[in-house]
């Protein structure tokens, strides 16, 4: 009895490893030509679908970009194509509206001459009024280096 159990057993352990899956490697395929195909086993990664996301604007942000209303001013005034242009409006950032208003009156010079360089350039000024954004309410711009500009309005 216990020799029959024996080969029913053993018969069993080998039948196993033939039923097995096999991982060998294919060594007639050629190795993948790009290093990054080796990587990932010659399947490239799908890149197109990231959806890129940015971070929300703060009050700080608009703090300085009204500190720097001088220098986005004279670059307002060198633009002659905008890019995207974003409007911020500080009423729903959240924050200190105190602080806020007390940058304004402090550069209140400066936020004058980049109203001046919004009104004078006709590419910025379309946009906005496609946005139907007033010159007037404008208190702060930043324009990044795609030519993307983000007005941030009262």
């Amino acid at each position: 009895m216990k020799r029959i159990i024996s080969l029913a057993v053993v018969s069993l352990i080998a039948a196993a490893s033939f039923a097995a899956p096999s991982f060998a490697q294919d060594t007639t395929k050629p190795p993948p030509a790009d290093e990054s195909d080796a990587a990932t086993g010659g399947i490239s990664p799908d890149t197109g679908t990231a959806e890129v996301i940015e971070a929300k604007p703060t009050i700080a942000d608009v703090t300085a970009a009204i500190a720097d209303s001088a220098d986005s001013a004279m670059q307002i005034g060198t633009i002659t194509a905008v890019g995207e242009v974003k409007v911020v409006k500080i009423s729903e950032l959240g924050g200190s509206a105190t602080q806020l208003q007390t940058t304004v009156n402090e550069k209140q010079a400066d936020v004058t001459k980049l109203r001046s360089a919004i009104e004078a350039n006709p590419a910025l000024k379309t946009e906005l009024d496609k946005q139907q954004v007033q010159t007037s309410s404008v208190v702060a711009a930043k324009i990044e280096a795609d030519g993307a500009v983000t007005v941030y309005v009262q």
